[in-house]
């Protein structure tokens, strides 16, 4: 009975040392997750978020991205433009599938004096392709607050 349990405790520590941050998340769930990280800058743990390749349209621009050489986030350009922080307006699961699911998040960009100065409606398609969902497209209208 002793090996059985040690047995028992050494498969759950293996198990559990490949668990993956995204495991058991909905869709929504990993757009909260997402942003966390995003506002932590832990490029790490972004890099799991998306799928690669993935592609990325911003305002009718097209990026693909292959691998993680490309980082996924351009924080310092971030950073220029006064970012501090982003924040999650709305949640909406488009649609959701056993594998795959459309995403619309609207979120806001905010200063370091708690101005919001970016909102964007952006549509994510994720994929479940490695047993957690993933980023695998983004297309992303955004505009300036306060400018109609």
């Amino acid at each position: 009975m002793k090996n059985f349990l040690c047995s028992l405790f050494f498969i759950f520590s293996l198990s559990s040392a490949w668990a993956h941050p995204q495991d058991g998340m909905s869709p929504e769930d990993l757009m909260h997750y997402y942003l966390k990280v995003f506002n932590d800058e832990n490029l790490p743990a972004l890099e799991e978020v998306y799928h690669f390749p993935h592609v990325k349209i911003t305002n009718g621009k097209l990026t693909h991205i292959e691998n993680k050489n490309t980082p996924v986030i351009d924080f310092e350009g971030l950073k220029k433009s006064g970012w501090k922080y982003s924040k999650i307006n709305s949640v909406k699961i488009l649609a959701e599938g056993a594998n795959s699911a459309l995403v619309e998040m609207v979120f806001s960009r905010f200063d370091k004096s708690d101005n919001e100065f970016f909102r964007s409606t952006t549509f994510y398609v994720l994929t479940k392709n490695k047993g957690y969902w993933q980023i695998i497209s983004l297309s992303s209208v955004g505009t300036v607050a306060g400018v109609k």
